[in-house]
C-alpha cells in the first residue's frame, strides 16, 4: 500500500488536472447511468422466508383459496354524533357508492354488514377490498381524494391499511452538511479548505447515490436502504476528505513545501483505505446472516461508501495540487484559540484511572435501559400524528381495543371434532385474548381456521408471549398450531434478528480484535478497543430504547411517541458502528504508536498524538453526529431510528471510548500496551497502516 500511494502521489503531483478531470468523468458518468437509465426504489416490505408464520400462511393460501383475497384497506368513521343517523346513514350509502366505481375494487363491505359500530354508535369502518394482492400508489391516491370530498367537521374520515409512500427528502442532508461546513470552518479557520471535504463527499454522495439506482435494475432496494446509504456515505466522504486536508495543512504550515501532499497522501492514505475497507467489509458482513433485505442493505451501502472513497482520492489530493495555498495564508483568528484536544490530552495524563472508571461507569449506567428492549416493525400507530393512517389507528384503538390491528390468523389439522373442541378450549384458557371467531372448515376438509384478536396492540411484548403460547397448544392437543398474520410474521423476523445478533457481534468483535491485532503489533490495545466498541454498543440500544421504546424526550426528537425498536436496527448498528469504530482507533493509536515507537514514554506519546489527532477526530466525529443526527428529524419512524442509534453511537463510540477510555487505557498499561508475544509475532502477518 505504501507503493501504491507513493506511485499515487507522483502522478497527482505530475497530472493534477487528469486525476481531478477523472474524479470529475466518474461522477458524471455514475449520475448518467444512474439517475438516466437506473431503476426505482421498491416499497416492498421486510421479509425473511422460512419462519413459522410464513409455513402457516402457505397453509391457509394451499386449503382456504375462497378466504384468499384481494388487499384490504379501512375505511375508518367517526362522528360527534352517533353513525345511525339518518343524515349518516346517507353519507356512507353515498361513500360505499363512489367507492365501489373505483377501479380495481371488488367490494365494499359497510359497518351494518360488519355488525363494527362502536363507542356509542360513533365510531365504525368499511372494509375495501381490491383485485389485487397490494394496493398501488395510484389507488392509494384515489382513496385520499375520495374521503377528503366526504369529510368535514362532523364526519372525520381516515384510512388504515394503505402504505403511504415514504418521501426520501434532501433536508436531512442539506442540514447535516450546513453544519459540518461550520464545523470544518472552525476546525481549519478558513471558508475556502473548509469546503474542499464538502465539495468532496457532494460529489461522492451523488456518485453513490447513482451507483445504488443502476443496482436498483437488478434488484430491490427500498427507500430505507437509500437513506442509510446516503447518511453513512456523506458522514464517511466528510470525515475522510478532512483527515487528508488536515494532514495536508499541518505538513503545509509546518515546512512551506510542495512536498506537504506527498506526506498526507503517504501517512494517511493507508489510514483511510483501512477505515473504508472495514466499514464496508462490516457493512457486508450483514449478508452473512443470511437475512435479504440486510444483505441487500449492506451491499449497497457498502457500494456508496466504496464510491465515495473513490471520489474522494480523485478529487481532494489533485485540488489540494493545483491550488496549493487554499485558505493557507487566510486564517481566521478564532481557530487558533479553539483547540479542545489539548484538554483531552491533559486530563488524560492527569487522571488516566479515574477517567476509566467515571467512562466505563457511565456507559453501563446509559446500557441498562437496553435490558428491556423489544424488537418489532412499525405500524401505523409509528406513523407521524397527522397522517391518516395515525389517525386511523389512534380511532381504532381507542374504539375496539390495541389489538385490533395485531389479528393472529391460527390454523389446526383438523383430525376430528374432538381435537377440535379441545383446542377451543385451551385457548379460551390463554390470557390475553380479546375475541375468537367461530371456527371455519377448508373445503377440502383438511384444516380448521380461527381469527384470534389480542388484547394489545401488534408489537406489544404480551401479543408476542401470546403468539407463543397458542402455537405451544400443539403438546396438549397433540396436533400441529399454526399462526400467521402480519402481526406473528413480523414477530418471527424479529426473534429471527434478536438470535442472529449474538452470532454477528462475535463475528465483528473477533474481526477486529484480530485486524488491530495485526496492525498494531499488540493484545492490550485490541482487547481495550473491541470491550469499548461493546460498551458502546450496549449504551446505543440504551438510549435508542430510552427515546423510541419508552417515549422519553419524543417531541424533543420528533418522534411520533412510544413505539418498539425496528428490529433490524441492532444488527445494522453493530455493523456501522464498528467500521465508525474503527477509523478514530486507527487515526489515533496509530499516531500514539507512532510517537511512542520514537520517545518510549507513553505519557508524552499520549500528549502529542491526542494533541495531534484530536481536534481532526473531534472534527470527524461532530460531523458524523450532525449528519445522522439530522435524519432524526424526518417522518419517516425507519429512518428516525437509524440516524438516532448511529449518531449516539458516534457520541459514545468517539468522545467516550476513543478520546477517553483508549488512551486513558494506554496510560495505565505503559509499554505492555505493546507486547506481543514473539511466536505469535512471526506468524501474524505484518500489516502497515501508518
Amino acid at each position: 500500500m505504501s507503493k501504491f500511494f507513493k506511485w499515487y502521489t507522483h502522478k497527482v503531483k505530475k497530472f493534477p488536472k487528469r486525476i481531478l478531470g477523472l474524479g470529475v468523468l466518474v461522477v458524471i458518468i455514475t449520475a448518467i447511468l444512474g439517475l438516466g437509465f437506473g431503476g426505482s426504489l421498491s416499497s416492498e416490505g421486510m421479509t425473511i422466508g422460512n419462519t413459522p408464520a410464513q409455513k402457516a400462511a402457505d397453509i391457509v393460501s394451499k386449503n382456504f383459496k375462497n378466504t384468499s383475497s384481494g388487499a384490504q384497506v379501512q375505511v375508518v368513521l367517526k362522528a360527534k354524533d352517533s353513525l345511525k343517523t339518518s343524515e349518516n346513514q346517507k353519507r356512507i350509502s353515498n361513500l360505499q357508492n363512489i367507492l365501489q366505481k373505483q377501479r380495481n375494487i371488488k367490494t365494499v363491505i359497510t359497518p351494518d354488514q360488519l355488525f363494527n359500530y362502536a363507542n356509542k354508535d360513533k365510531v365504525a369502518y368499511l372494509t375495501v377490498t381490491y383485485t389485487n394482492k397490494t394496493v398501488t400508489d395510484a389507488e392509494t391516491a384515489n382513496l385520499v381524494k375520495v374521503i377528503k370530498d366526504h369529510r368535514n367537521s362532523t364526519f372525520e374520515i381516515e384510512l388504515s391499511g394503505i402504505s403511504s409512500k415514504v418521501e426520501v427528502s434532501e433536508t436531512p442532508e442539506i442540514v447535516g452538511i450546513s453544519i459540518a461546513f461550520i464545523i470544518l470552518v472552525i476546525t481549519f479557520g478558513s471558508f475556502l479548505i473548509a469546503g474542499l471535504p464538502i465539495l468532496s463527499a457532494i460529489l461522492g454522495l451523488l456518485t453513490g447515490l447513482s451507483g445504488i439506482f443502476v443496482v436498483t435494475k437488478f434488484t430491490d432496494v427500498a427507500s430505507y436502504d437509500l437513506s442509510l446509504a446516503a447518511m453513512v456515505a456523506l458522514a464517511v466522504g466528510i470525515d475522510y476528505a478532512l483527515f487528508i486536508v488536515a494532514r495536508y495543512r499541518d505538513e503545509r504550515e509546518k515546512t512551506n513545501s510542495d512536498n506537504a501532499i506527498y506526506v498526507a497522501l503517504t501517512k494517511t492514505g493507508p489510514s483511510v483505505i483501512f477505515a473504508a475497507s472495514t466499514i464496508i467489509v462490516a457493512l457486508l458482513g450483514m449478508s452473512a446472516l443470511g437475512i435479504g433485505f440486510l444483505g441487500v442493505m449492506g451491499a449497497v451501502s457498502a457500494l456508496c461508501v466504496l464510491l465515495v472513497v473513490i471520489v474522494s482520492f480523485l478529487i481532494v489530493p489533485s485540488t489540494l495540487v493545483l491550488f496549493p495555498n487554499l485558505g493557507i495564508h487566510r486564517r481566521i483568528t478564532f481557530s487558533k484559540k479553539i483547540k479542545p484536544s489539548k484538554g483531552f490530552a491533559k486530563l488524560l495524563n492527569a487522571h488516566s484511572k479515574l477517567v476509566m472508571i467515571v467512562s466505563v461507569a457511565f456507559l453501563i449506567l446509559v446500557a441498562l435501559p437496553a435490558s428491556h428492549i423489544q424488537l418489532g416493525l412499525p405500524n401505523d400507530g409509528s406513523k407521524p400524528l397527522n397522517t391518516t393512517e395515525r389517525k386511523a389507528f389512534d380511532i381504532k384503538a381507542n374504539a375496539y381495543g390495541a389489538g385490533n390491528d395485531a389479528m393472529l390468523v391460527t390454523v389446526i389439522k383438523n383430525n376430528g371434532t374432538n381435537k377440535t373442541r379441545e383446542f377451543e378450549k385451551a385457548i379460551k384458557l390463554l390470557s390475553n385474548i380479546k375475541t375468537v371467531s367461530p371456527a371455519i372448515s377448508s373445503a377440502n376438509g383438511k384444516y380448521t381456521m380461527y381469527t384470534i384478536i389480542p388484547k394489545t396492540e401488534a408489537n406489544a411484548h404480551k401479543t408476542q408471549v401470546l403468539v407463543n403460547n397458542v402455537r405451544n397448544l400443539q403438546t396438549k392437543i397433540d396436533l400441529p398450531v399454526y399462526v400467521t398474520g402480519q402481526t406473528a410474521a413480523n414477530i418471527d423476523i424479529s426473534n429471527k434478528l434478536m438470535s442472529a445478533l449474538p452470532k454477528f457481534l462475535i463475528i465483528i468483535v473477533t474481526f477486529a480484535f484480530f485486524l488491530l491485532m495485526i496492525a498494531f503489533r499488540s493484545i492490550l490495545i485490541p482487547l481495550v478497543a473491541v470491550i469499548g466498541f461493546v460498551l458502546s454498543l450496549l449504551a446505543t440500544l440504551g438510549v435508542v430504547v430510552l427515546t423510541i421504546q419508552d417515549g422519553h424526550l419524543a417531541n424533543i426528537l420528533n418522534l411520533p411517541g412510544k413505539s418498539s425498536v425496528l428490529n433490524f436496527l441492532p444488527v445494522l448498528v453493530v455493523g456501522i458502528l464498528f467500521g465508525l469504530a474503527m477509523d478514530y482507533e486507527v487515526f489515533l493509536v496509530s499516531r500514539i504508536r507512532e510517537e511512542f515507537i520514537l520517545s518510549g514514554a507513553s505519557k508524552a506519546s499520549i500528549e502529542k498524538g491526542v494533541h495531534d489527532t484530536g481536534s481532526a477526530i473531534i472534527a470527524a466525529a461532530l460531523i458524523m453526529i450532525s449528519v445522522f443526527a439530522s435524519f432524526v428529524f424526518t417522518n419517516e419512524i425507519i429512518i428516525q431510528s437509524m440516524g438516532l442509534a448511529l449518531a449516539s453511537g458516534v457520541f459514545f463510540d468517539a468522545f467516550i471510548v476513543r478520546m477517553l477510555i483508549v488512551p486513558a487505557a494506554i496510560n495505565v498499561f505503559g509499554k505492555y500496551n505493546w507486547y506481543l508475544p514473539k511466536w505469535l509475532d512471526k506468524i501474524l502477518p505484518n500489516l502497515n497502516i501508518e
